[in-house]
């Protein structure tokens, strides 16, 4: 088995380094930022706010719907089968 040369060993040595400075950019550059910072807090009231209208959407369009579509329950079983006129 033949050794490797120092020269060899070292450029071999700064390659990985390298390799693995990059890919640890990289990982940082996608990586989320810190939960505690001004970003994250104002993504985070901004999903509250944008949730709270979209409740409050619904909300608004259930008392439209209710509203119109009226289903008058009969007050007895006589009721119910009598014809209406």
């Amino acid at each position: 088995m033949t050794r490797v040369p120092l020269d060899e060993r070292r450029r071999l040595f700064l390659a990985r380094q390298q390799a693995s400075q990059a890919l640890e950019d990289q990982r940082l550059a996608f990586a989320p930022s810190h939960p505690l910072s001004p970003a994250a807090a104002s993504q985070h009231r901004m999903r509250l706010v944008v949730r709270a209208i979209v409740v409050a959407m619904l909300v608004g369009a259930g008392l439209v719907a209710f509203h119109t579509v009226t289903f008058n329950l009969p007050t007895s079983v006589v009721e119910a089968l009598l014809p209406i006129f």
